[in-house]
């Protein structure tokens, strides 16, 4: 089979490989499409994301079909059309018996650590890692489930209410599935702020009425006036930069709730002085847990819209991908298997 191999920052190849075969208790995924985020431009950009021994098979958002399954799988599941959740979760560790296995301490991802990834024509997973797509969704739209996952657990964990005034700091993928989550939870109020205009023009076009430029510095004003001089009862940071995180920090209204699930690149400066008479809640969001049903859920009722904002490539055009997302020549790209 065709498989994309990671040999270290700036070099995947599209080579063959043994196409693998599912063990007891899991199964064997046709590949369909998989996606490209931030964190495969940072593997391939500047370096692999664990230490697991050069090369390894990349991807970790992506939905197939099921092809073949191990010893303790139904056979019914052959045909199924799936999204892989790519987490190898321990199940032992404290945080996966306490259900948070999006923490657990020795597990892998599928993609990232040398378990196996969606950039190739078949890949095996834990049956319960591969999680049913409902009728009606298109598969290049089910591999959007995992990224849409991130950004609804951030939304989940902010716990939004109908009457919030929400803000989004940043309009990349991430970000605009922020602003889809807050919606679909039926949050009527949400500013979304994004330098870039290419985004700011794909967030517009899946229904975000308040789009704010703070190219000229003026973003905390404008966003105070538009919550009435109160500020944000919620605001999420898809961004993370000082900048988004000094934002966060400006229109934050008393008692309002910071969530951050952007990965900063580089350390902010934050005196807590500056929140401390509003007793303003910072909290952190990662990845995801059980998250991929509910989002599905969402998408199949069409509350996650993907024309405006996401771009297909081939398989075999995907180096030239990492440079078109690099130089931010498309928001979303789906490299089509």
């Amino acid at each position: 089979m065709k498989a994309a191999f990671y040999y270290g920052p700036g070099d995947v190849r599209l080579e063959r490989a043994p196409e693998p075969s599912p063990g007891p208790g899991e199964v064997q995924v046709k590949v369909l499409a998989n996606g490209l985020c931030g964190t495969d431009l940072h593997q391939y950009f500047n370096g692999p994301m664990s230490d697991a021994p050069l090369p390894i098979i990349v991807g970790h958002e992506f939905a197939g079909e099921i092809s073949e399954v191990g010893a303790g799988v139904s056979r019914d599941r052959i045909g199924q059309l799936v999204v892989v959740e790519p987490i190898w979760r321990c199940h032992e560790c404290a945080p996966c018996q306490a259900g948070h296995y999006n923490l657990c301490q020795t597990g892998e991802w599928h993609g990232l650590t040398g378990k196996g990834g969606g950039l190739c024509e078949f890949t095996t997973v834990r049956s319960d890692m591969a999680i049913n797509v409902p009728e009606g969704i298109d598969p290049m739209d089910a591999a959007l489930v995992e990224p849409m996952s991130v950004a609804y657990h951030a939304v989940e964990r902010s716990q939004p209410q109908r009457g919030d005034r929400a803000v989004v700091l940043g309009a990349g993928p991430i970000g605009i599935g922020v602003y889809l989550g807050l919606k679909a939870d039926g949050v009527e109020q949400v500013i979304v702020v994004e330098p870039a205009p290419e985004r700011r023009a794909a967030v517009a076009a899946v229904g975000a009425e308040t789009v704010i430029d703070p190219g000229d510095g003026g973003a905390a004003e404008a966003i105070m006036e538009l919550t009435g001089g109160t500020g944000a009862t919620l605001v999420i940071d898809a961004a993370g930069t000082q900048g988004s995180f000094d934002t966060s920090l400006a229109v934050a209204a008393p008692q309002g709730r910071i969530m951050q699930v952007a990965a900063f690149a580089h350390p902010v400066e934050f005196n807590p002085l500056a929140i401390l008479q509003r007793e303003v809640r910072i909290d952190q969001s990662f990845a995801y847990q059980g998250t991929f049903a509910r989002v599905l859920a969402h998408m199949a009722a069409g509350r996650y819209p993907s024309g405006p904002w996401v771009s297909h490539v081939p398989f075999d055009d995907l180096v030239d991908a990492y440079g078109q997302l690099h130089r931010r020549e498309a928001v979303k790209l789906l490299v089509d298997l």
